[in-house]
């Protein structure tokens, strides 16, 4: 039973995640559910634990071979999405103070969400993991530095507290205690126990994605409904923001890396998505009420940001199809001369 409601779950995302996001923002904007989004933490730390349970004391052995997508993604989340960004605003955004916001937004490290993406996808948790943490700590130094010179001299400063909080909440604690749950399970219960429960660890993400996704989008309906003409203006960025980096992802670990699919949707997950909330906190520490209002901003792109990824995510199974076929392939080259 179990298994059958989490293939409905996952084979029918598009539909479910669009339901969660509709009614979100129709319940925000006639029930007032701005109060919502202290739940946003809670909820997503409980999305992402259910993934962690997949990892284990002795899979942090292989943490080695995280080493080439730890690299790229950190050239890509500090490098080549900012240069990015830098060429679409220019295009088509003509405020200064807009092009500002949206360039701290793309020198963000992963959004809370990443992790749990990685999970449903059935990509790599622990390389996932380990771009996440290396990622918030890199950005206490590139914050200030990129930050100062973007904002022209402008001293921005590190939300310390903030990055430290997302990195206990979404990475340290659902780690640790997802480890120690199968380390628990299949200790006392043998690991046949621990295969047997493990659809209900990917039906409780799925389920709380979608309560997340409510979530969001119901404190966001005021903004979405307000902004409609800037959700208007930012759309075709969006989509050239977010397809150029995960289609340059794609060519990269393929053409040239040649990850493994579980490596590639590690470096998607972290690096394509955003962590939105602390873009807004480095703008309204930094520029206050002018900040209030470049922060609208980052906030709408984030709406653009989950619909991409929620998209991407039930592609995964077309993805994998690609990266098991270029393997293949590989395979089949090597082999022919032994053949011949």
């Amino acid at each position: 039973m179990i298994q059958k409601i989490q293939k409905n779950l996952s084979r029918n995302m598009l539909l479910y995640a669009s339901l969660a996001m509709i009614l979100g923002v129709l319940a925000g904007h006639y029930l007032n559910l701005k109060g919502l989004s202290k739940l946003i933490i809670p909820v997503v730390f409980i999305m992402i634990f259910p993934m962690m349970v997949n990892l284990s004391f002795s899979s942090l052995k292989k943490i080695k071979g995280s080493t080439k997508p730890l690299v790229e993604a950190m050239i890509l989340n500090f490098i080549i999405a900012p240069s990015l960004m830098w060429l679409l605003a220019s295009i088509f955004i003509s405020d200064a103070k807009i092009r500002l916001a949206l360039m701290l937004l793309s020198i963000a490290p992963a959004s809370s969400m990443g992790l749990g993406y990685i999970g449903l996808a059935e990509g790599h948790m622990l390389t996932g993991a380990t771009i996440v943490a290396v990622a918030f700590l890199l950005s206490i130094f590139v914050y200030p530095v990129v930050g100062h010179y973007l904002a022209l001299g402008t001293n921005i400063p590190v939300p310390l507290t903030l990055i430290l909080k997302n990195l206990l909440i979404i990475l340290i604690l659902p780690a640790v205690s997802g480890i120690l749950l199968r380390e628990y399970i299949e200790k006392t219960h043998g690991k046949e126990k621990f295969l047997e429960i493990k659809p209900y660890f990917s039906t409780v993400t799925l389920t709380f994605l979608y309560v997340l996704l409510f979530i969001i989008f119901a404190s966001k309906a005021n903004l979405i409904l307000k902004n409609y003409y800037d959700i208007i203006l930012l759309l075709p960025l969006a989509i050239l923001f977010y397809g150029i980096t995960t289609l340059l992802i794609l060519f990269t670990n393929r053409k040239i890396l040649q990850l493994e699919y579980g490596h590639h949707q590690a470096v998607v997950f972290t690096t394509v998505s955003k962590n939105v909330a602390l873009t807004i906190a480095v703008l309204v520490s930094v520029f206050g009420k002018e900040g209030q209002y470049m922060a609208v901003y980052p906030a709408i792109m984030s709406i653009f940001q989950t619909i991409f990824l929620v998209s991407y995510l039930k592609l995964s199974d077309k993805v994998k199809w690609i990266f098991d076929y270029e393997r293949s392939k590989a395979k089949d080259g090597l082999s022919k001369p032994e053949e011949m």
